[in-house]
């Protein structure tokens, strides 16, 4: 029996990995509950092959499936919030180069999410348009570019997209009750939370990421190609449809 309880607990365990919020604990006690019958019947085997893989068995219990898309304005705030070190930075540069260059005539230079460049030699090469290297922003702005760009660009792609694959949601969507589930309503996988964040690196072009979330069920493009979608979480004890 030993033996059984060790194939249960890694079954669940494994199942729960693809849930998030309530419906992961809900799996795990009625999955456990029902194996430990099978068990003691001696049909754990047939009762584990009925299931299929732990992600099979996970949607079955994947109770954000068919909840409703995340109402914009909860969606921006989340946004802004998760990404507070590339807004401070933003913001820094665009008040260091109204001080040094009243007339920069260049609105990439003060842009968010603010244009990634790499500088080879003399020359320069951006991610987007090549107003930033002709405008000279990298001169000014000098490590605070260099460096904070690229720091608190990681943290937005990679930090928040492993955090979100982990947990299902974020630090701003977890204020706001938001979190991120597939099409089937299973957390992502990593891959998926990296590449769902992808847009921010070019630069203000990402906002174009969002126009589909305009109309119908309100999924960014991102979202709409790796088969994500923010909807509202699941309180404790609430029905599947939030």
């Amino acid at each position: 029996m030993s033996n059984d309880q060790e194939i249960i607990d890694d079954y669940t365990e494994r199942v729960g990995r693809h849930l998030t919020g309530p419906a992961r604990d809900k799996a795990k006690a009625e999955l456990g509950a029902h194996l430990s019958d099978a068990a003691e019947a001696g049909e754990l085997g047939h009762a584990l092959s009925r299931l299929g893989t732990p992600r099979e068995a996970a949607a079955s219990f994947a109770e954000l499936r068919s909840a409703p898309p995340a109402p914009m304005n909860a969606r921006l705030a989340a946004v802004v919030i998760d990404n507070l070190p590339l807004v401070g930075v933003t913001l820094t540069l665009l008040v260091q180069a109204i001080r040094q260059f009243p007339d920069l005539g260049n609105g990439f230079a003060l842009s968010f999410p603010p244009l990634v460049y790499v500088k080879i030699g003399d020359g320069c090469m951006s991610v987007g348009p090549s107003a930033i290297c002709e405008s000279g922003v990298y001169d000014y702005a000098g490590l605070l570019y260099s460096i904070g760009v690229p720091l608190a660009m990681l943290w937005s792609i990679v930090g928040l997209g492993l955090i979100e694959s982990l947990t299902g949601t974020t630090p701003g969507k977890r204020l706001l009750k938001l979190c991120v589930v597939t099409e089937s309503g299973l957390r992502p996988h990593p891959a998926a939370g990296l590449g769902r964040r992808l847009s921010l690196l070019v630069g203000p072009v990402a906002w174009l990421d969002w126009l589909p979330v305009l109309w119908g069920d309100r999924r960014r493009l991102l979202d709409l190609l790796i088969g994500t979608k923010v909807v509202r979480a699941a309180r404790q004890g609430s029905p599947s449809t939030v």
